[in-house]
């Protein structure tokens, strides 16, 4: 009976929905494409033999590469769903076409029976948690196994699914398996109902993740731009991120006189937000579309492309991880990590909590309270050279002790997939 409240109050919400999709193309144009395949108008040429993998956005995508490598190997096709255009472009970007790739349908009846019975998926992989009720439900009533791979529930996230027992119970009930980061996650699985048999403990498929195809160009072009300049980077920033960060720039610059702040937006239509903080704060600003082949000059050099950023870690000496200063949840920190660069956040890391706390107390990355605190720890990180060191070292070794999800995901994956 809550599925089908749920379903009902869902179809009544849905020109409010396609009103949002219609408000986010002015800014994002491919909202607006392939509006179809969110009702389910999508056919895969391996109808039948296709292995349905959703990853909601970049960073899901991301994580979930190295799984679909593996899975391509066997000889499995992959079926890869998104729900926003920067996480196709990843999919792109990362697995070219390898796989086959559109947006996933939305959770009504209709449009996940659609997609389904089209498809004919012989099984149903979801990264982290995004789970829906009615496509769990219509998975289950047709026997196609549905996994909860690389899964997290925070405490504040259990608590939402406990006040919606009744549609959240079942809905957690009719997965086949769990893939969990941790033993704290699990125990919040169990208490939700899922039955403890199933819920395996596998770490963060995220420490394995993949570079994309095309890494060492944008690794090369980004080391162009940047030169031998000391460089502080701002990585998926959001509203409210890059005003410290530009503060923290105008500090540095009295020690380091041709320090380079590159920032890069979480959304690409905030760019001409950005450049406006730029202006007002006196500073030069180079857009990386027009940047060229060239090392810059200017004060700034503001990405304004999706898929570049991980390739300016490796050029940067330390690096605000964003949607961690304002109240997001933070962002995945482990391309930084994985570049050598020295990584702060701000203290909003709901999204990332067991992850982030590892590397904390490590000493690996650091933590600050607010954007003082930032503007003095940057300062620091930028002249000291032998802090840096012990910060990537000591990350490194975190890294280095959780690899190895991916070889346990695999063998979960493929043992549903025979049974």
């Amino acid at each position: 009976m809550s599925r089908f409240f749920y379903s009902f109050f869902f179809y009544l919400a849905m020109p409010f929905v396609l009103l949002r999709l219609l408000w986010r193309s002015r800014k994002e144009p491919e909202y607006r494409k392939s509006v179809a395949e969110r009702f389910g108008d999508f056919r895969s040429d391996h109808a039948g033999h296709v292995i349905w993998i959703h990853a909601v956005s970049a960073g899901e995508s991301i994580a979930a590469a190295p799984l679909i490598e593996r899975l391509l190997a066997q000889g499995y096709h992959c079926l890869v769903t998104n729900m926003t255009p920067t996480g196709r472009d990843r999919v792109r970007s990362l697995l070219g076409r390898k796989v086959e790739n559109c947006y996933a349908p939305y959770d009504l009846p209709g449009s996940v029976a659609r997609f389904l019975d089209t498809n004919r998926p012989l099984m149903h992989i979801v990264i982290d948690t995004e789970l829906w009720p009615n496509t769990l439900a219509a998975c289950n009533a047709r026997q196609v196994p549905a996994l909860l791979v690389n899964g997290r529930m925070s405490i504040r996230s259990a608590r939402g699914y406990k006040k919606i027992s009744g549609l959240s119970r079942p809905m957690l009930q009719s997965l086949t398996a769990l893939s969990v980061q941790t033993d704290q996650h699990k125990q919040r699985f169990v208490e939700l109902g899922v039955s403890e048999n199933r819920v395996h403990v596998t770490g963060s498929i995220k420490f394995d993740a993949a570079e994309s195809r095309d890494a060492a160009e944008s690794i090369s072009r980004a080391r162009q731009l940047v030169g031998n300049r000391p460089t502080l980077l701002g990585a998926s920033t959001h509203d409210g991120e890059e005003s410290a960060l530009i503060e923290a720039y105008l500090g540095a610059r009295e020690v380091l006189s041709d320090v380079l702040l590159v920032l890069v937006p979480r959304h690409t239509h905030r760019v001409s937000q950005v450049l406006g903080y730029c202006e007002s704060a006196g500073l030069t600003t180079t857009l990386f579309s027009d940047a060229g082949q060239q090392e810059v000059t200017s004060d700034v050099l503001l990405v304004d492309i999706m898929g570049e950023l991980g390739a300016f870690y490796f050029t940067a000496r330390t690096a605000l991880v964003g949607g961690s200063l304002v109240p997001v949840g933070g962002h995945n920190l482990l391309e930084g990590v994985r570049a050598g660069c020295a990584v702060v956040m701000g203290p909003h890391l709901d999204n990332i909590d067991d992850i982030a706390a590892q590397f904390e107390e490590a000493g690996g990355m650091v933590v600050v309270k607010d954007a003082q605190a930032l503007i003095k720890q940057l300062a620091m990180l930028l002249t000291d050279e032998q802090a840096r060191a012990r910060m990537s070292d000591a990350a490194m070794k975190v890294l280095e002790k959780n690899r190895g999800a991916l070889d346990r995901i695999q063998q979960l994956v493929l043992q549903q997939l025979v049974e």
